[in-house]
């Protein structure tokens, strides 16, 4: 008996795979409500995706051969800023601010310069980004209007400042840095003066994200072994340590109403209530999925 033609077999192989690599969950998790925006590279390139909390409705927002990654939403939700290099010219890796519309459309360019703009945050009010910059030699903090006007320099340290995160009040923000010899969380006023550290820990401490009311900080840390998720107040005392996975979990997002937390681990998404019970896996993918963020 034959088998049908090599052709078919490839083709079905080929669909199998395709549908393998974006599969939901068999059975979704109850996690809450909303939606995550987060960066796959599930077909080959990592691009900006968005599901439900619990893994399922699954959409691919960007479609381009460059590297689109660290999503933020704009404080109501119908925005979202992101890093790509789509305009870096050829033979060089120019990452710059990008925004888009939630489903993916009016793509628009915040940035241009020949150094790098990463890590993009939105201000509370959606007039601004905050975001990571080495166009002054090291990476600093600089913030600047979603228009591509009006940029500022927050921070003027030889240590790496990165990874801002801005309080919901907007009074202040929230980033890392080295200033003292290894990664530690930090808070400034939104216009870069009184400086404190909050973690004040010889680990490495990374991803401040903060709670939707302002209290607490969210951020991961090597503290106690692999990377862990861990909370604090907003003061840098209090703090607990909310995951004990085998496998390093970081870049914590807080869901609109306070009670879970997603983050990444392993290159997949998960979700657990925002006293680090009740923890579970929402994506199952061979490909990675990283930096998730809670819709608004």
């Amino acid at each position: 008996m034959t088998g049908p033609p090599l052709r078919h077999v490839v083709a079905g192989l080929t669909a199998l795979s395709a549908l393998a690599a974006c599969k939901e969950p068999e059975s979704p998790p109850n996690v809450g409500s909303g939606q995550i925006a987060f960066a796959s590279d599930r077909l080959g390139q990592f691009d900006i995706y968005m599901m439900n909390a619990n893994g399922t409705g699954i959409q691919r927002l960007t479609d381009h051969l460059a590297f689109d990654f660290w999503p933020s939403w704009s404080p109501d939700g119908t925005r979202i800023a992101f890093t790509s290099d789509r305009d870096s010219q050829t033979g060089s890796v120019n990452l710059e601010l990008y925004v888009m519309n939630a489903d993916g459309t009016e793509v628009a360019r915040v940035t241009s310069d020949t150094a790098r703009d990463d890590e993009p945050a939105w201000s509370p009010d959606g007039t601004r980004l905050a975001f990571r910059s080495n166009r002054d030699r090291n990476d600093e903090i600089y913030v600047v209007n979603v228009d591509g006007s009006g940029l500022a320099r927050l921070t003027t340290d030889a240590a790496s400042d990165v990874q801002p995160a801005w309080a919901p009040d907007g009074s202040k923000i929230a980033f890392v840095t080295t200033r003292d010899g290894n990664p530690e969380i930090y808070v400034m006023n939104a216009d870069g003066t009184g400086v404190v550290n909050l973690s004040q820990n010889p680990a490495s401490d990374l991803g401040p994200a903060w709670s939707p009311d302002g209290t607490k900080l969210a951020f991961h840390s090597n503290r106690d072994g692999p990377f862990a998720i861990y909370v604090m107040n907003a003061d840098g005392s209090g703090v607990v340590r909310l995951t004990n996975l085998s496998a390093p979990s970081e870049l914590a997002s807080w869901s609109p109403d306070g009670s879970r937390i997603a983050f990444d681990s392993d290159a997949d998404i998960y979700v657990m209530r925002a006293d680090g019970t009740g923890i579970a896996r929402v994506t199952r993918t061979d490909p990675a999925e990283y930096a998730p963020r809670w819709r608004p």
